[in-house]
């Protein structure tokens, strides 16, 4: 029986330049397979180049959509500065969103006025609308809702009303309404019932 001879074991210093091992990583595909958990990972969103024209709806699942594929292995180049601006303009939708609402608010006070025994509502400096009350052991009668001609039909009368049964709540005084608009308020309002003494 003969054997045929064995070929030469390829030398592990092989030259510099000459065919090695690694040379025939060339040809393996490193792609995921198909089932693989890297392959079903999050698609990569399209980001526009102009985020303004976005919502700010669609801008906050975009910042979802790229914080998923952040939250991989191995994210996409580039990723991550998308995602840093998308965040910045979110943030400065909010902070002008915020400033917008302080001004109104601003713009916007309801006061008691003690001396004059009423409720006050002010529209940029201007009363547009009060209650006028009388305060006795522990209750306050809201008597009558007035508003400015130039402000009716604008729907003032439920905000003055239900603003001076919350203040009357926070002030720990049992509100009686005796004003028609008072007592409009309450029959479409019936949660604010409870403020009401029995009896």
């Amino acid at each position: 029986m003969s054997v045929a001879p064995l070929s030469p074991a390829p030398s592990q210093h092989a030259e510099y330049g000459s065919r090695s091992a690694w040379s025939d990583l060339d040809a393996v595909d490193f792609a995921p397979a198909p089932d693989s958990p890297a392959a079903l990972g999050p698609a990569v969103p399209d980001v526009p180049h102009d985020l303004s024209a976005l919502s700010t709806r669609e801008l906050r699942v975009l910042c979802n959509q790229l914080y998923r594929v952040l939250d991989t292995d191995f994210p996409p180049f580039g990723l991550q500065e998308d995602y840093e601006a998308v965040v910045e303009v979110l943030a400065d939708r909010e902070a002008r969103a915020a400033e917008r609402s302080e001004s109104e608010k601003l713009r916007e006070k309801f006061r008691d006025n003690p001396v004059n025994s009423r409720f006050e509502l002010f529209h940029d400096g201007t009363m547009v609308g009060y209650v006028k009350y009388d305060m006795r052991a522990g209750r306050i009668r809201l008597l009558e809702t007035v508003v400015g001609p130039e402000h009716r039909g604008a729907g003032l009368e439920p905000v003055l009303v239900r603003e001076a049964l919350l203040n009357a709540h926070r002030r720990r005084l049992a509100p009686i309404p005796y004003c028609r608009h008072a007592q409009a308020f309450l029959a479409e309002n019936p949660q604010f019932r409870a403020l009401i003494p029995v009896g």
